[in-house]
């Protein structure tokens, strides 16, 4: 849920307010569409499966580094580029999107949002 609104709201928003933030918005999307494949791989793996713990702990590696980065130096740039207003907008929509997202990796919305970042 968290990829897909972020990928749905936030990252389009900013990178249409703050183009200077491109590069930041293209980093944040493939780290949430290496997530992506990770969770839906995960899904489809029994827990006793060989290689399931390595993938949990470089989920989990990914995530916590890129939280990090997002509220150590990605959020303050979003929040010193724009304004109250346009902040609370997108957090409006982030807000009402959230209560159709998918739930998990299954979901044909996720499904297409990990199939529309390999082809274009």
């Amino acid at each position: 849920m968290h990829t897909y609104i972020e990928n749905e709201v936030m990252h389009p928003e900013v990178r249409k307010l703050l183009p200077d933030l491109e590069g930041d918005v293209l980093e944040s999307y493939e780290e949430h569409h290496v997530a992506d494949l990770l969770v839906a791989e995960l899904a489809a793996m029994s827990p006793d499966a060989e290689r399931f713990d390595a993938k949990v702990t470089v989920l989990i590696e990914n995530a916590s580094r890129h939280m990090d980065e997002e509220e150590q130096d990605w959020f303050p740039k979003v929040r010193e580029g724009l304004d109250r207003k346009d902040l609370q907008e997108i957090g409006a929509r982030m807000a009402e999107l959230k209560k159709t997202a998918p739930r998990g990796p299954a979901q044909p919305s996720a499904l297409k949002k990990a199939v529309d970042a390999v082809i274009p």
